[in-house]
């Protein structure tokens, strides 16, 4: 889950805009962005992209490791961005 304190910091037009970014990306709407979203997104806005960059960001985005950013996943480092302050540590990797 996002962290509530870190939302309480932005203010609605932040929320709006992050989530309305979010959306951009989960074209398929399951609640979580791929690699291959995120540059499906930047394609179509054409935004200059490397495919080892795309997978830099969800990888630094992706604290529990299953390889897709969740909204909550999302909200922390976007909401970290706009507020300034550290988002949560990833955890351990998972083992498989």
């Amino acid at each position: 889950m996002a962290s509530k304190s870190l939302a309480s910091k932005l203010t609605p037009d932040q929320l709006k805009e992050i989530t309305t970014a979010f959306n951009e990306f989960d074209k398929d709407g399951n609640g979580s962005i791929t690699s291959e979203e995120m540059k499906e997104c930047l394609r179509r806005q054409h935004v200059p992209h490397q495919t080892a960059d795309v997978e830099q960001v969800i990888s630094s985005m992706d604290t529990d490791r299953d390889g897709t950013v969740s909204f909550d996943e999302y909200m922390n480092c976007m909401g970290a961005l706009f507020t300034g302050k550290p988002a949560a540590s990833k955890p351990a990797s998972k083992k498989k």
